[in-house]
């Protein structure tokens, strides 16, 4: 995969771009009403670009002999696209909701002067193809001196990494409307044409401020590539703010989920702190038996909720803290329980492309860590009664002397149990959960620094990731979320035992963020066979468990 660049108005809109155009999630998009959509899939100069420089808030491209400066307006729904002297470039348009394939019953009209052009798009239901929403979109481009050449060309697109990650369509009809020759150009989006006129004229008059402000935000002096990589990882990580909260990833995963936001609000829990408390407590107050899911109605992991809690309790007053005990006792008393353990069901864990339902590993420890936040809020030592009970329920029925099973009845080795050592260390002695550690790592380990889903042994696993066929998600796919957690567990255990694998694990990790995939952000996840960029390329708890991991690191240095 050709590296990428990834730019955010920390409002939800984004810009992804390659050298070359590959993906039909690749291009300028905008964050509207709630709805994400493409416009702009590239400026075309003929030339590829031959270099990329990140600076987090902007990035200049080299080609032709020109300095591309391409950067959002913060919080705007502007993008300025900015060359080093007056050019002409291509505009190629494919407007459309992000997730809407359809190709008949689109249209663009074009209006233009000297100063501007404004673009109005209209999606209407076609006989030819499976009806759904109608929308209609404008676009303004602004600049001083402009100059617009019809073009009018429909062209198929090729889209070889949809192709590659089994993500059809993998051609798209585009639209190649026109030349424009300007220097520098400020584009905005709306749903009325006097709204994209008016948002862009009030940038332009306050470019300068604005260039100003966001360049701010990514002011940091980093001398090694660790500092560079978590500087980035924190950019990142606030590039995915949107609607009060952090959206999973993009390009794709363009929505609020629980467990995705509650596993990554420790990431800007010292940069944001107001934020991170705002977004937990969010969460809190949705609450009912569980939090609700993204391919199911529930998720069983609800209890995240409560791990973070414990990470805040000291900022909480005596009301949020009698708030946060109720929602703990009506979590508790709400849990399906099966032979004295916690249950759920189908698709309900964050492996949610396996089934696994029954009594999972982490659920309990989740579980028990509510239990933990319970006895820490009502100031009491020793453990709860239903934490007691519980825990040696666990044990029984999970600890074989070796490591522990990843559901109960089931002797599969899976990384899920470092999640259980994350948010409930207590659940086993340390010498118990050392044996553990050394008894899985080799059946999980990946010589490039990650850890397989899946036992490397299993029929099951799958060294090569096969995208949105999820054969090989959660049977073989490294996470980078589950091998940055999986650091910091076995460095808060025994830094000496599993300093390699620590320092492997940081490595690769650091190598994703900086070289490869979209620059300076952190992906989803790599096949097992080798280290690569692959599945969503700017992923939320990827970035944050890279944040904590680095500060956890840095603790013993």
């Amino acid at each position: 995969m050709n590296t990428k660049l990834f730019l955010s108005n920390h409002a939800g809109s984004f810009c992804l771009l390659g050298t070359e155009t590959k993906s039909k999630y690749e291009g300028l998009f905008f964050l509207l009403d709630g709805k994400m959509y493409k416009t702009i899939a590239d400026f075309d100069m003929k030339k590829k670009p031959k270099a990329m420089v990140d600076e987090l808030w902007r990035t200049i491209r080299k080609r032709n002999g020109i300095l591309e400066h391409l950067w959002f307006a913060p919080e705007q729904p502007v993008f300025f696209y900015e060359l080093s002297k007056e050019t002409e470039f291509d505009l190629i348009l494919d407007f459309k909701e992000n997730y809407d394939n359809r190709e008949w019953g689109r249209s663009y009209e074009i209006e233009k002067n000297d100063k501007m052009i404004v673009i109005r798009y209209n999606k209407k239901n076609d006989n030819r193809e499976q009806k759904g929403k109608e929308y209609e979109l404008w676009m303004a481009i602004f600049s001083p001196k402009i100059e617009y050449k019809d073009i009018n060309k429909w062209e198929q697109k090729k889209y070889p990494e949809d192709k590659e990650r089994n993500s059809p369509p993998y051609t798209r009809w585009v639209y190649r409307a026109g030349t424009i020759k300007a220097k520098k150009t400020a584009i905005s989006c709306a749903k009325t044409k006097e709204e994209a006129i008016k948002t862009v004229l009030n940038a332009w008059i306050q470019k300068d401020k604005l260039a100003k402000k966001a360049a701010e935000t990514a002011k940091a002096k980093t001398r090694t590539e660790l500092q560079k990589a978590k500087k980035c990882a924190e950019y990142s990580l606030l590039s995915l703010r949107a609607e009060g909260g952090i959206f999973a990833g993009l390009p794709w995963f363009h929505q609020r989920w629980a467990r995705d936001e509650l596993i990554s609000v420790k990431g800007i829990m010292k940069t944001k702190p107001k934020l991170a408390k705002k977004i937990i407590f969010y969460w809190l107050e949705k609450l009912n038996s569980n939090l609700p899911g993204t391919l199911t109605e529930k998720i069983a992991d609800s209890g995240w909720v409560f791990v973070r809690l414990q990470d805040i309790i000291r900022k909480m007053d005596s009301q949020e803290k009698m708030f946060a005990l109720a929602k703990i006792d009506y979590f508790l008393r709400k849990q399906k329980i099966q032979n004295r353990l916690i249950i759920n069901e189908a698709k309900e864990t964050w492996m949610d492309s396996i089934p696994r339902q029954g009594a999972c590993i982490e659920i309990q420890a989740l579980t028990l860590a509510a239990c933990k936040l319970a006895r820490k809020l009502k100031k009491i030592k020793k453990p709860l009664k239903i934490e007691k009970t519980l825990k040696k329920n666990v044990i029984k029925e999970f600890w074989n002397g070796l490591y522990l099973k990843d559901r109960a009845g089931d002797d599969t080795i899976r990384p899920n149990i470092f999640i259980a050592a994350y948010v409930y260390p207590e659940l086993l002695s340390k010498k118990q959960w050392i044996t553990c550690f050394d008894n899985v790592l080799p059946k999980l380990w990946l010589n490039w620094g990650g850890l397989s889903t899946i036992n490397k042994n299993d029929p099951r696993f799958c060294k090569e990731h096969t995208g949105e066929n999820p054969k090989s998600y959660h049977n073989g796919d490294s996470w980078f979320w589950i091998n940055n957690l999986t650091a910091i567990v076995l460095n808060k255990f025994d830094k000496k035992r599993y300093k390699d694998y620590i320092k492997q694990i940081l490595k690769a990790s650091t190598k994703e963020i900086l070289k490869m995939g979209a620059i300076g952000n952190h992906c989803e996840l790599s096949s097992a066979k080798t280290l690569k960029s692959q599945g969503c390329l700017v992923q939320a708890w990827s970035a944050a468990t890279y944040i904590e991991l680095v500060d956890e690191v840095k603790k013993w240095k």
